[in-house]
């Protein structure tokens, strides 16, 4: 710590101090203001969150820095329909409505437009997506299919993290921070400028996280990136973005195999990882352009259980137009390449151990306005082949009605797919050995495994006013085809569960947003949701185990934040949040409801110097999720508190 602090009096001396006041205009902003910004994840364009036919929530970056997280999995905690639940110091169990797990795989993620969903188990590894907080612009948040623009495993919910543009963050900034749980971390971050029309932004980050309770899941990563924006006419817009992370993390784990090491023991994960990302904007002039966008993603990750390199390529064009009769319409065209290599570890194997998949898609979106923007209907469709189940086909239709200047209805309804992943395709899992060794329990990944099927409906109101805002949702899914573990036969000591899809299931549940202007300084959002999920079993399965995966879900979530502009140069901010018990399964333990309180507060005691503690969790250590089903086992998430100084020249 000493160490930092003398780095930052020398930053003051050396740098030209920029005013960087607290009270930077947020509260300038009305709240219908702030909530009704533009928007580009629900059609692939800009348009006004009031006029988007979704359920839909954004977190601006004030939203970010005054919650006091220190990681992306957090801030999700702040979005009522999100299912979030910290497995340990480092492994996040995170969906929408529904099939939380830290598998979690029907909710696609993206960052900056590029996909960072893992199609080893087809969902994203929460550990690795990062960024310095302070640069993230907002994330958009869709809770419900976007599959008709997204693709197969945008089933539940799509969730988009953008950061700023590089002239957006010109100039430096040091932050540092410090505490018992968070034993350190430093972000480095400035901006400059090549010439007038292109601007650059560079930056390294690192951090160490102290293991969660008696475990010994401590955890430590760097990682550094660049992001180059250029506009060299008014028609064009070009971005280059690269970053690259590395580290280390711990778990302990329990092995139920005849094979060392027995029991319960520690274990460390290696991961790695790059990319690169290339995008040009085009304006064609009359409401059209045109977007190019190609990325590289490379991933590594030695795991006691297995062993994955992986790299991906991506090119994706996209064309937007208007026509007649009020009309606007966006189609565009994608491929992706993914080549993998796997290496046996203690549970898992995989046959092939090399494999390289190829994913062809097309859309196409109808916007249509019946009455100017009153009232709205966006008809489209995603078209795929993939590797693993051929063509796929993800339609969907919504109405907008904007029945008044403040008030908006809208309803949906929409297919979405998720087709099976590299785990479920081609692994085979040694869960456990029964005493003497003479009966093995394995589950084997089948190439006869097809894609699992939601139909969406979907209603929802908001209300946007200066200081009231209202935003609720409704929604019934309808899943076919369901992953499944079905009983066979016995070969050779081998009791085999091969994966089918013979689960059923609803979900259905109501999400509501309010936002309070109680004064000019204090404002008040709140969150809830409910959740509600049943699945069922065909008359044909044999399962004993995934119809048990409903009771992962908590029914009832709650989240009351505060934000108080105390003087100029004095915040006081909080958050209360309830979640609801987990459920007991079959061979799963039921975890208890808890109730925690995070508090910070911040002190601006330089125009280019602040100073910030945050409490977190400060109601007592609780679990939030059970272990997972890679014998990783679950911890206790303890209080934790934190200083931090943020220094901007």
């Amino acid at each position: 710590m000493r160490h930092l602090f003398i780095l930052m009096v020398l930053c003051v001396l050396t740098f030209e101090v920029k005013s960087e006041n607290l009270n930077n205009g947020f509260f300038d902003m009305s709240l219908d203001q702030l909530a009704d910004i533009e928007i580009t994840s629900v059609a692939k364009k800009p348009q006004k969150l009031s006029l988007a036919a979704s359920s839909i929530f954004v977190l601006n970056q004030e939203d970010i820095k005054r919650s006091g997280v220190t990681t992306i999995p957090d801030a999700l905690r702040m979005v009522p329909g999100v299912q979030v639940a910290k497995l340990d110091a480092n492994k996040w169990a995170i969906s929408i409505r529904g099939f939380n797990d830290i598998f979690s795989n029907k909710l696609l993620v993206l960052m900056d437009g590029r996909s960072v969903y893992s199609p080893f188990f087809g969902g994203a590894y929460w550990d690795t997506i990062d960024t310095v907080l302070e640069d993230v612009e907002r994330i958009e948040v869709i809770k419900g299919p976007g599959g008709s623009l997204w693709g197969a495993n945008a089933v539940n919910g799509v969730i988009n993290i953008i950061t700023k543009h590089a002239k957006a963050s010109q100039g430096g900034l040091v932050s540092a921070l410090a505490g018992n749980e968070e034993r350190g971390k430093l972000s480095t971050r400035y901006g400059g400028e090549i010439n007038q029309d292109t601007h650059y932004r560079i930056y390294a980050k690192g951090f160490e996280k102290d293991e969660a309770g008696e475990g010994v899941d401590d955890w430590r990563m760097g990682r550094v990136g660049v992001r180059v924006d250029s506009e060299p006419s008014n028609k064009d817009k070009l971005t280059l973005q690269s970053d690259v992370y590395a580290g280390e993390e711990g778990e302990r784990a329990i092995s139920t195999i005849t094979t060392p090491p027995f029991g319960t023991f520690a274990s460390k994960t290696d991961v790695f990882g790059g990319n690169v990302l290339f995008r040009w904007q085009r304006d064609l002039g009359e409401n059209s352009d045109l977007t190019i966008q190609s990325y590289y993603d490379l991933t590594e990750r030695e795991h006691f259980y297995i062993k994955d390199h992986r790299e991906t390529v991506d090119i994706d064009l996209q064309h937007r137009f208007q026509t007649f009769w009020q009309q606007e319409i966006i189609w565009g065209i994608g491929f992706r390449y993914i080549e993998d290599e796997t290496k046996a570890g203690k549970l898992l194997a995989f046959s092939p151990q090399r494999r390289s998949d190829q994913i062809y898609s097309g859309f196409v979106q109808d916007e249509i306005s019946l009455i100017d923007d009153e009232l709205i209907l966006t008809l489209g469709s995603k078209f795929e082949h993939n590797s693993y189940t051929g063509f796929e086909y993800q339609p969907s239709a919504r109405l907008l009605w904007k029945f008044y200047d403040q008030h908006s209805l809208w309803g949906s309804i929409s297919r979405a797919v998720k087709v099976p992943n590299r785990m479920e395709h081609d692994a085979t899992i040694q869960r456990t050995r029964a005493a003497g060794g003479t009966l093995a329990l394995n589950i084997l990944g089948s190439q006869n495994m097809d894609a699992e099927e939601l139909t969406a409906y979907e209603i929802g109101y908001r209300y946007l006013d200066k200081q009231f805002t209202f935003d609720t949702s409704f929604y019934y899914n309808d899943y076919q085809n369901l992953r499944s573990l079905e009983q066979a036969a016995v070969i050779n000591g081998v009791f085999p569960l091969i994966i089918d899809n013979k689960i059923e299931g609803e979900v259905y549940g109501i999400e509501v947003a309010v936002s309070w202007q109680l004064m000019q300084a204090w404002r008040i959002h709140t969150g809830y949701s409910y959740t509600q999920m049943q699945l069922h079993l065909k008359n044909s399965s044999t399962d004993i185990t995934e119809e048990a995966d409903e009771g992962d879900t908590p029914h009832h979530q709650t989240t009351i934040r505060s934000l108080w502009q105390v003087s100029e140069d004095w915040q006081l901010d909080g958050a209360l949040r309830y979640v609801d018990m987990i459920k007991a399964g079959r061979g799963k333990e039921a975890v208890k409801s808890y109730t925690t309180i995070d508090l910070r507060v911040a002190w601006q005691a330089h125009e280019a110097v602040e100073f910030s503690l945050v409490g977190q969790n400060l109601f007592g250590k609780h679990q939030e999720f059970r272990g997972s089903t890679v014998e990783t086992q679950a911890t206790d998430v303890e209080p934790s508190v934190y200083f931090q100084t943020d220094l901007h020249f």
